[in-house]
């Protein structure tokens, strides 16, 4: 099957479970992919590339541009590193410290933010703690200009399936609660989660962004 194939047949998924079809962005995470199978995923309608590297990425990018295409930065963002995510990337799927909040808000550069949940309940996942959420969201008023549009959340690795819906449900509830503080620059209408694994769980529970690797690629390049 084609990396062609594939895209269809999530978009036919997409079309069948999201209760709003028409909202969600199929994002091509495309780390350790080369520049001919990202090719190759634009010409079958892949509008979103997504990446976790830095370096990497901006290699990529150096090269070819993808001129139309949405760069989306899904890895955790160290501070030192935020000019460089700046220059190459149009969202972030990963906030999740008010020092690195204050430095994109204070930067020329726009850079639309969603806040990275864990949601897995893991310590070895980052993100906010849920019950920590209402209190950073309301923290972030000390960055005017920052532009949040939602959250990020990744399941925990299970089979599962009702764990991994727990986990995806808490996002969208979460979300809703955070409606109460939207500002001018503060919204929460969008819910980055699923990936290949769990992506259809995802989308039933409302997720606005899929972040889809092998499930479009096949097994990544080393």
């Amino acid at each position: 099957m084609t990396s062609a194939d594939r895209i269809r047949c999530i978009r036919e998924e997409i079309r069948a479970l999201s209760p709003h079809p028409e909202r969600v962005r199929l994002i091509a995470v495309s780390k350790k992919q080369d520049l001919g199978r990202m090719r190759k995923a634009a010409e079958a309608g892949i509008r979103d590339f997504g990446e976790n590297r830095i370096q990497e990425a901006a290699d990529k990018f150096s090269q070819e541009a993808f001129p139309g295409i949405t760069r989306h930065f899904i890895g955790y963002l160290q501070s030192n590193k935020v000019n460089k995510c700046l220059q190459n990337f149009n969202w972030l799927h990963s906030l999740q410290t008010e020092k690195l909040a204050g430095l994109i808000a204070h930067s020329e550069i726009p850079l639309l933010c969603l806040i990275e949940v864990n949601i897995s309940g893991e310590s070895s996942k980052s993100g906010i703690r849920p019950e920590a959420l209402r209190t950073f969201v309301k923290g972030l008023s000390a960055c005017p200009g920052l532009q949040v549009r939602g959250l990020m959340g990744i399941a925990p690795l299970t089979e599962d399936e009702n764990t991994v819906r727990r986990a995806f449900a808490l996002l969208r509830e979460l979300a809703l609660d955070c409606r109460s503080l939207e500002t001018e620059d503060l919204h929460f209408d969008e819910l980055s989660m699923g990936m290949s694994g769990d992506y259809r769980i995802a989308l039933q529970e409302g997720a606005t962004m899929l972040r889809i690797g092998t499930a479009i690629f096949g097994p990544r390049q080393s």
